[in-house]
């Protein structure tokens, strides 16, 4: 009876490690994604990003440039979903952020934001949600119309 209580315990003893293990291998591991600056192509009243190129760098920062001024965005990838947002942090006049897990962190002034929905969480600048941009998938692009940009752009330059 001892015996077998033994070979039990030992077979739930490998059994727990084998499982840990395995855990410990799919649990991805993250490390913060600088924001890789590129071109996008604008054409008429949209603008479009490769998805290829956004699946490579996974943190990705483009500019538009709309009515003379240089309206900064970023596109990333969150639990396996594309999010595009305004990449500007009025009050510290910062163009950038890094993708850290579920976090946007600027790069100026290190305030941190929801990734997931671009509320603030903390730091100087955090009364300035980063405000999505609606975007369809076509042939393999992200397109979004300049409508759209402008409209998140100037929702993320309004403190609430």
């Amino acid at each position: 009876m001892k015996r077998y209580s033994s070979r039990i315990i030992v077979l739930l003893i490998a059994t727990l490690a084998v499982f840990l293990t395995a855990c410990a291998s799919t649990v991805p591991q993250t490390e913060p994604i600088p924001g890789t600056w590129v071109d996008v192509q604008v054409d008429g009243d949209s603008a479009k990003v490769p998805l290829t190129m956004v699946e490579q760098h996974r943190n990705l920062h483009f500019d538009i440039e709309y009515e003379g001024s240089s309206l900064a965005f970023m596109a990333y990838i969150l639990d396996d979903r594309i999010q595009v947002r305004a990449n500007a942090c009025p009050p510290c006049r910062s163009r950038g952020f890094t993708l850290d897990g579920n976090v946007l962190d600027c790069d100026a002034c290190h305030t941190l934001f929801d990734a997931r929905d671009g509320t603030g969480i903390e730091g100087a600048c955090v009364d300035y949600p980063k405000a999505a941009v609606h975007y369809r998938m076509t042939a393999g692009n992200i397109v979004m119309s300049l409508a759209d940009l402008v409209d998140a752009h100037n929702e993320t330059l309004i403190p609430g």
